[in-house]
Order: C-alpha cells, then structure tokens, then sequence
C-alpha cells in the first residue's frame, strides 16, 4: 500500500471517529426528552379509564302504582353489562373455603353458617375470622332454619328430629318429631309450622312459640299438607301460601295467602307454576319466580304487591331468568340476583341440571326499572346462597358446588 493511500484510510477513520464522538455528545447532552408512550388525543386523567357516559333519563319517568313499583315491564329500560373487574383489584373474595351451608345473617355482625366439617355453627367476618357459636359439635344436622333477630335455629336431622338451639344462651329444646316447615315470625317470638298427624283428620298449619309451647291451631290440613307453605310475611300479615285455589289454567294459577285469624286475603294470581317467593324487606311487596310454556319452562322473576287490597296491585314482570331464592334485598327497592347465564329448555322443572351454571350478579333498580349487570366472582361458581348485609357495597354467596363462602364487592 503506497503513503498517499495510507494518508486518505488516516484522513477517513479520523472523520468517522470524530463525527460518532459527536453523535454521542449529542445524545448525552443536547437531546430533548422524548415520552416513550404518546400523549392520549382525549384528555383525561392518566391511568384511569374513559368516564362511561350517563344514559339519557327519561322525560316523563316512571309511572308507579300504589306499591311504588313500576306500574308496566320495563320495556326499554337498559341494561348495563360490566364485563369482568373494573379496577386491578379482585372483587371477589373467599371467607371460607371449606364446606359451608345455612348462611344467614348474624344480628352480632358476620355471616353465621353451618359447617358439616367440624359439625360446628360459625360467624364468619368480612377478614375471613371464623367465630364459633358454641362449642358444642352437631353431628349430622339436615337442615337449618334461622331465627331473624337472634342467634337461635331450628335443626332438623335426618331421623325427622327437630331441636330448637338458642346459641346466646346455648340452651337446647326437642321439638315434636311430627312438627315440619317451621318459619320464624318477624320478632322471633313465634314459628308457624304444618303438625302432620297419623292420619288426615290430624294434620293442622299451627302457631307457637319457638319452644313449642302455646301452640294455636291456624287451619286444617286434611290431604292438603304438601300444598300448604309456611312463609311468615315481614309484616306479620301472612304467615303461609297454599295451591289449593280452583285452577284457572295451564299457566296461570291462585295463591292462597294465609293469615294468623283466618282473614280473606286476595289471591295471589301468578303467570305459571313452580312459585318461588322472597317477601321485600317491609312486606308489602313480593318477589317470586314462575316458569310457564311461553318462556321454555324456564323461572321468570316477577314482583307484585302483596299487603291487603294491593295484593296483585303493580304486579309486574322483572324480564331476568332466575329463581327468586337466588335473590336477596337491599331495602325495599333494590334487589341482587344471581342469574345463570344461561338456561335450557325446561330448567324451571328440573332445577339439577342448572347446578354446573356460572352465575352473574345483577343488581335491579325496582323504580326505574334499571337492571345492571355486575359480572361474576372469579371462578365463575354457581350461587347456592345469597345474603346481603350492612355493607351497601357487597354481597355475600355460598358455592352451590365447593361450599365456599365468598364476599363480592358490587
């Protein structure tokens, strides 16, 4: 290689080597910052989501019946879906995870239920604390009727024994083995419950005290036993529903209101059969769910007024598919159901086959008629139970299929 070329590859890397020292003076030094995400075109607050825009009201509103509830369906009322969690934070979480049946609401605060594990009784607070409420083990505890105001319950066993326990006080009473169906009155100080006798001519619908005692014969059975419901009504004016009305066709049919004095309530008239009710919190509404050939057999929630000459009064279809013991109240105009996403033909007549069906949780607006749909706790259980609580902003499930105890935030 001559010295003149020499020179020039000299003069050519002292060119390279000086213009990428610049380069990167300049990148150190002088460069303006640049964000590595662009600006949003929509102002907003940075890490939140778009506000969802508020549905137009309507002009002339609602109008409402003597019950205060929608006088017609909600025809065009929308409803809101919210796919999912709306904030990185679970709403959904699990109190218990073992086996839990029974819930009920505690008047001392948490969630009381029965755990067939341990065959103890529990008040479950929202931190997941697990308070017994007795040390005493029940073994083998069928079914479980809570008390409304206080910690006692009705326990029946699978050899048709029953057992009033007051867990206050932990004091035991048996019940008559023939006594079945109880329902606590709304102050505890009474139960209603169907005695069944040997025979027809003994099979009464009674009134009594918790302990038994001071027992009032309400009506006679007769044949009609498996007809007769005890449900008492908050408001102490029903205290059982009977299907012993004449039919009035193949989707409609009468229920008998009972009263404690053998008063001559209106009938209840229902679009369909398998009546389910959930009385509103004052007892002056009623909640229920039907099934009928017009919609596949499958449980419809209706509401209707229910207090006197306003029985059948406003009565109006809520247009959810769900059973109304899937639904608990909030006060008097707001309802939270848990809805299966989806039912098959005939599901209202064979309730089973829906046990494998994720539930989501809608709330329901009975003024405006609004129903919005809150999506479903994580792992998408089948809701067995529901219970709301003094949380406002919650609700409380049990698994139909593990047991589980959740709390749902709404």
């Amino acid at each position: 290689m001559s010295d003149r070329l020499k020179k020039i590859l000299f003069v050519l890397i002292f060119v390279v080597v000086v213009i990428g020292i610049g380069y990167l003076l300049y990148r150190i030094f002088f460069r303006p910052n640049v964000a590595l995400v662009p600006p949003s075109p929509t102002p907003g607050i940075s890490g939140q989501l778009p506000a969802a825009g508020q549905g137009a009201a309507s002009k002339g509103g609602t109008p409402t019946g003597p019950t205060g509830l929608p006088s017609a369906p909600g025809v065009g009322q929308p409803t809101v879906n919210i796919p999912g969690t709306p904030t990185p934070t679970s709403r959904t979480t699990v109190l218990y995870s073992g086996v839990a049946r029974a819930i009920s609401l505690s008047p001392t605060g948490g969630l009381r239920s029965f755990h067939p594990e341990d065959g103890k009784f529990y008040r479950t607070m929202d931190n997941g604390q697990a308070i017994p409420l007795s040390d005493k083990t029940f073994y083998d505890v069928d079914q479980v009727k809570w008390a409304n105001k206080s910690d006692q319950a009705i326990l029946t066993y699978p050899d048709g024994s029953k057992t009033l326990y007051d867990f206050t006080q932990n004091k035991q009473v048996t019940l008559p083995k023939h006594w079945e169906d109880f329902n606590f009155s709304p102050q505890d100080d009474r139960v209603v419950a169907k005695s069944i006798g040997n025979n027809e001519s003994n099979r009464f619908l009674v009134v009594a005290n918790p302990d038994g005692t001071n027992a009032k014969v309400i009506e006679e059975l007769g044949a009609n036993q498996d007809k007769v419901h005890a449900s008492w009504s908050p408001n102490n004016q029903i205290v059982a529903y009977a299907f012993t009305a004449d039919p009035i066709g193949a989707d409609r049919q009468a229920v008998v209101m009972v009263g404690q004095h053998q008063e001559n309530f209106k009938n209840l008239i229902v679009e369909g059969r398998g009546f389910v009710p959930n009385w509103a919190p004052s007892g002056n509404n009623i909640l229920y769910s039907v099934y009928n050939s017009n919609n596949g057999y499958r449980p419809s929630l209706w509401i209707s007024g229910a207090v006197g000459d306003n029985i059948n009064a406003n009565r109006t279809n809520l247009e959810l598919q769900t059973w109304a013991d899937k639904c608990a109240w909030k006060d008097d105009s707001m309802l939270i159901c848990a809805v299966p996403r989806y039912l098959t033909e005939g599901a209202g007549l064979q309730r089973e086959i829906t046990n494998s069906v994720p539930d989501d949780i809608y709330k329901i607006d009975l003024k405006t008629g609004q129903k919005t749909n809150l999506g479903g706790p994580d792992g998408d259980p089948t809701v067995g139970e529901i219970q709301t609580g003094p949380d406002v902003n919650a609700v409380y499930l049990k698994d139909q299929n593990t047991g589980k105890l959740i709390r749902f935030a709404l």
